[in-house]
Order: C-alpha cells, then structure tokens, then sequence
C-alpha cells in the first residue's frame, strides 16, 4: 500500500514491432502505437506481437474494444509471411510462434529481475495481469516462473484506470534523521511529528478515518545505499532491516551499527470499491470454438464470454475467454476458476 512503486518496464507489449536484424529476431522495443497500430488494425502497421497472437487464434474474436475496432486478419498474415521470409522459415505461424517466444523471453527476464534478483522466490506468489493482452501471455510466464497461480482481475483491461478514479485519497511525508536505530525515543517523537504533519493534510471530517503506515530508508554505517523496511514496531527494526539485507544480498551482518537514514509516513483513505458489473443476458458464456496454436500444434479451444460466467464457474483450457477490454488465454493443462471476488484465478491442473 506504498503511494510508490519500484517500477520496471520492458518493450514487449502487444504493439511492439517484430523484425528481423543481422539475422536475428527483435521484438520491440520500437512500438507500431496505436496509429498506425499492428498491421491487423488495417492501416498499413508493420508486424507485432498482436498480429502474431490473431494469427495464431488466441486472440479469437473478430474485432477489440468492445466491437470497437476491427480486425483484419488477412493483414496480420501477410505482415507475418514477410516476416517468415526475412527468418527464412516456412510458414507465417512459425514466424509467430518465434515472435511470441521471443517477447515472452523479455517479459519473463523482467519478472525475475523484481522477484529473483531482490531474493524474493516467485513460485510462492500469484502472477497479476492486466492490460489488453496481459492475460495472453499469463500462463506461459507462470510455467516459466515456476507460479502456481495467476488473478486475471476484473475489467483487467483498464485496471489501471480503474485504480486511478477509485483509489482513496493518499498523502506522505518525510524527514531525514540519519539516527542509530537504537536511538528509540528520537526516532519515536520524529515519527509522531511526522503522523500529525499527515493527518493534518487531510480534512477535519476524513481524520479519523486514516489509515498510516510507517517505512523506514535504513542501511549498515559506511554503506551507500539503503534499503526500505517496515518501520513500526521500532524495537525490531533492525531486526527487520538484517533479514531484508539476508534475503536481498544472501548476508547479513548483525554486528553492524544499524542507520536510518529516512523516515517515512503515509496516510491514506479506504479505497471505493468498484460497482459490480452486471452479467449481460445477451450473451451466452460459450460462444463458440477456435482453433489455436499451442506448443507448435493446433487445438480446439472453447471460446467464453467473461460477464455471462457465473461465480464458482470453472473453465478448463485450452480456451479463450474474452472480456471488452482484454483476453484470457487458458493454456492446456490449466483452469480457470471464476473467484467470488470478481477475479479469475487460472491454476495449473496436478499431474497424475
């Protein structure tokens, strides 16, 4: 619940261009955007990741955005033949299948360096994805990840958005102390300071109602860099600190004089929760088959419609389920499983 986020970011996403340079192939980090877009949106875009998904079926409808913009197929196998011309393969679903390895390659080298490179093991998390195609992707990255679960959220292809207009007002504050962490009572009376500097950015009638969460910026005397820890209770901090500096670097030294460098306080208002989106009755869950490349083979997936899945519903892939905003790929061998809060959590089925 940080008004922060350490934010990594890689060009692989469905408008990232595929081409072919000193006989490789190169995915991104140069975007078609969305004009003149992928060569499916039909207004002479060169080949993407998006092209390579229509071509292969996963992404099964005929148009995006709620019927807003369509497709056109035929430009996205072209595009791709040209592509499998300049990778000397024999077919455009062999170019595709390369560009999605090669994006996909990308985007699980990002998630290691938040999760593997900062100590953290991601087989013991839950992937998220959101954004229009965020859910294409999911289970090849969690077979790459070794993740056993992954929350395709509700209205995933405008999550962001969503957040933006229904997230509780938030304030923080900060002051550099540069204090041993031993030093309790000062570091107790600069914290409470910085509480009431908080909760007087807020309204008189919101106080009571805040929320306050405490960080600390603490690093070992003589060392550069710090590292952000929970900062209450202070008697365990440095306790905290060596066993983020363990996990984070592979050691700690609990002789070390402990510093904390920075105090932080964030206050925040409970967020609004999201009306609940309606089922629509015009629409059947399952509305048809695709036929999809998986794995250099072609399957039949059942194709569904997010809204018309009732609570509990269970969706076994392969299968499409599609959403306004964005697409749910369930690669074989996973399911599907519509949670009470709204979310589908896709899990890989046990092996027997």
């Amino acid at each position: 619940l940080c008004a922060t986020l350490d934010v990594h970011t890689v060009g692989a996403g469905g408008g990232s261009i595929a081409r072919v340079q000193g006989g490789e192939l190169h995915v991104g980090p140069e975007s078609a955007a969305a004009e003149p877009g992928p060569a499916c949106y039909g207004r002479g875009g060169p080949a993407t990741v998006t092209d390579a998904l229509v071509l292969l079926g996963v992404i099964a409808a005929d148009s995006l955005a709620g019927g807003a913009l369509r497709l056109d197929r035929a430009a996205a196998r072209r595009a791709l033949v040209g592509l499998a011309r300049d990778l000397r393969v024999a077919t455009p679903e062999q170019a595709a299948r390369g560009v999605l390895r090669v994006a996909e390659a990308r985007m699980a080298a990002a998630l290691r360096k938040v999760s593997v490179e900062c100590g953290e093991d991601p087989r013991g998390a839950a992937l998220v994805v959101f954004g229009g195609a965020g859910g294409l992707h999911a289970c090849a990255l969690a077979a790459a990840l070794g993740v056993r679960a992954i929350v395709w959220p509700r209205d995933a292809g405008v999550l962001c958005a969503l957040g933006a207009l229904e997230g509780g007002s938030r304030r923080e504050r900060s002051r550099s102390v540069l204090m041993d962490a031993r030093e309790r009572g000062a570091l107790a009376r600069a914290t409470a300071e910085l509480e009431r500097e908080v909760l007087r950015s807020f309204a008189p009638s919101e106080r009571r109602r805040v929320r306050l969460e405490h960080r600390a910026l603490v690093r070992a005397l003589g060392q550069a860099h710090e590292l952000t820890v929970v900062a209450m209770p202070l008697a365990s901090l440095r306790e905290r600190f060596h066993a983020t500096h363990e996990r984070r670097y592979g050691f700690a030294d609990r002789d070390a004089v402990v510093q904390v460098v920075t105090l932080e306080v964030e206050g925040w208002l409970p967020e609004r929760l999201p009306r609940e989106r309606r089922a629509s009755p015009r629409k059947p869950g399952r509305v048809g088959r695709v036929r999809a490349w998986h794995d250099g083979r072609l399957v039949t997936a059942a194709v569904w419609r997010r809204e018309a899945l009732s609570r509990g519903a269970r969706v076994r892939g392969p299968a499409v389920v599609e959403d306004d905003g964005a697409t749910l790929w369930v690669a074989p061998g996973f399911t599907a499983h519509h949670h009470a809060s709204g979310a589908l959590v896709v899990t890989r089925r046990s092996r027997r």
